[in-house]
């Protein structure tokens, strides 16, 4: 007979069993690869996307390193870093501080990531948890343009004839200004934009950019069936929690990683964190 006591114990036990699960899907990842034609690309093109690392209390060196070493191996053109390198807490000061007092060495994040290799080079942008610690931002930027991965803040630049690669600031933490970052386009060229927030994707309807790349949603790092999310950081809900999406469904061609690093806890449910390929063909 299921009695409440024992009813009570056996769910305790499957939350407590889903939970662990959870944990440790925290720390695996995959890798994604798409093959998709890039108007305005002469030739092909081959973009590793790594984002929403959150290293920090619950992300180390490891990790990193495994995303480097992954990322390394599908012998990229061109890698970009769409936000969120850090994690910075949450806003309640003694949680920030228990993070900070957890977190480890900013230069461990910089050696890894400085091992990442691509001819076109290694660009990043920042995320609202990177903007939230002006001064881990400000050694970051130093840090990481010399061990030459630069930081993309409102500005762009031709990194092959064909390919015009921007990126903005942080939409809720930052100063984002699209204009500005595709001064010096020309157009019948490919342009890949980085925005870390794929809700700032309406300040580019009508802008010349193929394809604009995000993350910050992580898939909505828990995603229960039946119900979805819990929580999602946009303001659009649930709508942009990974993948492909095109006009009229969005304002601009873009794609949404689920990242790679967990935030605030943990735990990641039927949101796998993947690194992703992009093979991009001439169109």
């Amino acid at each position: 007979m299921l009695t409440r006591r024992r009813f009570l114990f056996l769910l305790g036990l499957g939350v407590v069993g889903l939970g662990g699960w959870a944990a440790g899907e925290a720390y695996r990842f995959g890798l994604s690869r798409y093959r998709r034609v890039l108007p305005g690309l002469r030739q092909p093109l081959r973009v590793v996307q790594l984002s929403d690392l959150h290293y920090g209390p619950w992300v180390h060196g490891a990790s990193v390193r495994a995303w480097v070493q992954a990322a390394n191996q599908e012998r990229p053109d061109l890698v970009v870093i769409t936000g969120d390198l850090i994690e910075s807490g949450l806003r309640l000061r003694w949680l920030k501080e228990a993070y900070r007092m957890a977190s480890p060495d900013l230069e461990t994040l910089v050696s890894e990531l400085g091992r990442l290799r691509a001819p076109l080079g290694v660009y990043a942008i920042w995320g609202n948890h990177d903007n939230g610690l002006p001064q881990a931002k400000r050694y970051l930027r130093h840090r990481l343009a010399a061990r030459g991965i630069e930081v993309l803040t409102n500005q762009g630049l031709w990194v092959r004839d064909d390919l015009f690669l921007s990126g903005v600031d942080d939409y809720w933490e930052g100063e984002a200004n699209p204009q500005a970052s595709l001064r010096g386009f020309r157009p019948d060229r490919a342009s890949l934009a980085l925005a870390h927030n794929p809700d700032f994707w309406d300040f580019y309807r009508g802008l010349p950019v193929s394809l604009v790349l995000s993350g910050h949603t992580h898939g909505g790092q828990v995603y229960l069936p039946g119900l979805g999310a819990p929580w999602t950081p946009s303001y659009y809900g649930q709508k942009y929690l990974g993948g492909w999406f095109t006009p009229p469904a969005s304002p601009v061609a873009g794609f949404v990683s689920r990242g790679l690093g967990p935030t605030g806890l943990p735990l990641r449910l039927n949101a796998p964190a993947e690194l992703v390929v992009f093979d991009f063909q001439p169109g």
